[in-house]
């Protein structure tokens, strides 16, 4: 049996014990594909994900109770061991990923609630010692919540713990930090914050910081040229850039004082300097949802330019 065939029987095998119909046509349920995995719909709470095997930690319990993390509720195996299936929740709007590339900036009011969300997935994977490392716009989806858009988490295919030898996927090197990028260090919970950083201007401002504005653009590509100058230079050179651009919001970005600190505490060129997930979630931008004033967001009043938005 070719790896189509046995990953299409497989398929049908779990859809089976969720689906009642005798002759499964599964292209009819499927609703999406990733990077090396298919979903397909299994109700309206529940959806099917199936890709090759990857020998990722098992999900500790804790991941299960935050509602900002969207990981395996059962998981099968398929006979070969060259598939695994795994049954999630349906997460009912679309990514961050979706509003980038549609331009949508999105204004600090839901911001807030989108940032607090994500970083509160992130604090309980850093704090049970992982990493997500395949943490960028597409792996965060949005999903309401009674009357409010919810941030949530997915595909923990990547996942590590985090050791000395922990190494980026580099799928997405638009979201590195600059000491992976630049000097292949290991990548911890300060290089997924310095992504989440990216990740938050790009809402805000409705483009990447990377290649957003003429200087730094220019800064980044010498510096992936290969017969650029030596490391230390161009790193420095990034650093200089990343400066260039706390320049920029502290003088002409529009934002609140509070965002800004926020953005240029995530985009801190120094590791060691950078704001941690714990951190970020005691951080004054969110001032008004630590006091519980701003939890209960109208969907349709406070949202209604994310919500006029329809899945392709």
């Amino acid at each position: 049996m070719n790896s189509f065939d046995e990953k299409r029987e497989f398929t049908i095998e779990i859809l089976k014990n969720f689906i009642k119909d005798k002759d499964i046509d599964i292209d009819s349920y499927h609703i999406g594909k990733g990077y090396t995995a298919n979903v397909w719909k299994i109700s309206d709470e529940l959806c099917l994900k199936v890709g090759t095997h990857n020998d990722i930690p098992d999900i500790p319990e804790t991941f299960k109770e935050c509602e900002n993390l969207s990981v395996p509720l059962n998981t099968f195996h398929s006979k070969s061991g060259r598939y695994i299936g795994t049954i999630q929740r349906l997460l009912n709007l679309y990514s961050l990923q979706d509003l980038i590339k549609r331009g949508i900036k999105l204004p600090e009011k839901q911001a807030t609630e989108i940032f607090f969300d994500v970083i509160k997935g992130l604090h309980i994977i850093h704090t049970n010692g992982f990493v997500h490392r395949d943490f960028y716009p597409g792996n965060i989806m949005l999903t309401k919540k009674e009357k409010r858009i919810m941030a949530v988490i997915i595909d923990f295919d990547e996942m590590q713990p985090i050791t000395p030898r922990t190494k980026a996927c580099f799928r997405y090197n638009g979201y590195q930090a600059p000491e992976i990028v630049f000097d292949n260090a290991m990548y911890d919970d300060k290089s997924e914050m310095f992504a989440f950083g990216v990740i938050a201007w790009e809402l805000i401002f409705g483009k990447c910081p990377f290649g957003g504005y003429d200087f730094f653009g220019k800064v980044i590509e010498s510096s992936w040229d290969k017969y650029a100058e030596s490391s230390d230079t161009y790193n420095n050179n990034v650093k200089n850039a990343l400066k260039l651009l706390q320049f920029y919001l502290r003088q002409k970005s529009g934002v609140s004082e509070e965002c800004e600190n926020l953005l240029c505490s995530l985009l801190e060129p120094d590791r060691d300097k950078r704001i941690t997930a714990k951190q970020a979630l005691e951080h004054p931008f969110f001032k008004k949802i630590l006091k519980n004033e701003s939890r209960n967001v109208s969907y349709e009043n406070k949202n209604k330019n994310i919500s006029d938005i329809e899945r392709e």
